[in-house]
């Protein structure tokens, strides 16, 4: 029978099974075992598997029930492979020794996702109020009527964009330079709208989690009204997972 494959852990802290609920569906997750590794897997569903959101919630459930026991890799969503020796030959077999040094090293880590936004109406005002030729510019195409301002609003609307990018580029860099030397690892992502000022996840180490929370609450204070802070974690290390070794996982 197929398997879907969610991590891996070492055989040490693997449970021998995980009955892991949500929102009203039971997902049975067991262990199999390989020098030292073992694979987190349950039943694939029949035909392809279809990327949900509610899917992408559930497998991320199991592997937090995972990381209670012990350090855990993950495994991309939809990764399946054909049975049990599949599991034990194509994905623990080459690389066990591998695997085991890389949680070894993800002992007591977790990933936390930052991500920071502009209050989009503060940061307009502020660069039209600092910059007086977009100012002027603005009070112009107000002044026009719809289409005989279409070709300066098309120009303001790409400088301001030019304005935010800058600005996200600044934020960033005061954002990760506080928080850089608090992480083990820093894995930037890209930033998912025009007004997204940071999207980062860094990898903390337990013995720093308390130091990172209180750097994250100062720099959200001293940027009250201007910047919106979301941070998301603990998780699994999805950044930090280097996810070569699933070359061999079928995916559907």
């Amino acid at each position: 029978m197929a398997l879907v494959v969610y991590g891996v852990m070492r055989a040490a802290d693997c449970p021998s099974g995980l009955s892991v609920e949500w929102r009203g569906d039971t997902f049975e997750v067991h262990a199999l075992s390989h020098e030292g590794v073992c694979a987190l897997v349950g039943d694939a569903p029949d035909g392809p598997v279809q990327v949900r959101r509610d899917a992408l919630l559930a497998h991320n459930e199991v592997l937090h029930a995972a990381m209670e026991r012990g350090p855990v890799l993950p495994l991309r969503f939809g990764a399946i492979l054909e049975d049990e020796d599949a599991v034990r030959e194509e994905l623990l077999g080459p690389s066990a020794p591998a695997l085991a040094a890389r949680l070894d090293v993800l002992m007591g880590k977790a990933e936390f996702q930052v991500k920071v936004t502009f209050d989009s109406d503060r940061v307009l005002s502020s660069i039209l109020e600092s910059e007086g030729p977009l100012a002027d510019i603005a009070a112009r195409v107000r002044s026009l009527p719809g289409a005989a301002g279409h070709f300066d609003r098309i120009r303001l609307g790409e400088l301001i964009s030019q304005r935010i990018e800058s600005r996200a580029e600044s934020v960033e860099a005061e954002i990760v330079g506080a928080l850089e030397p608090l992480s083990v690892a820093v894995s930037h992502g890209q930033r998912q709208h025009e007004w997204m000022a940071l999207n980062t996840a860094f990898l903390v180490d337990d013995a720093h989690r308390s130091e990172f929370d209180a750097e994250v609450d100062r720099l959200g204070a001293e940027h009250a009204g201007d910047l919106l802070f979301r941070v998301i974690g603990p998780l699994p290390p999805h950044s930090f997972a280097e996810h070569a070794w699933e070359a061999g996982a079928a995916w559907a």
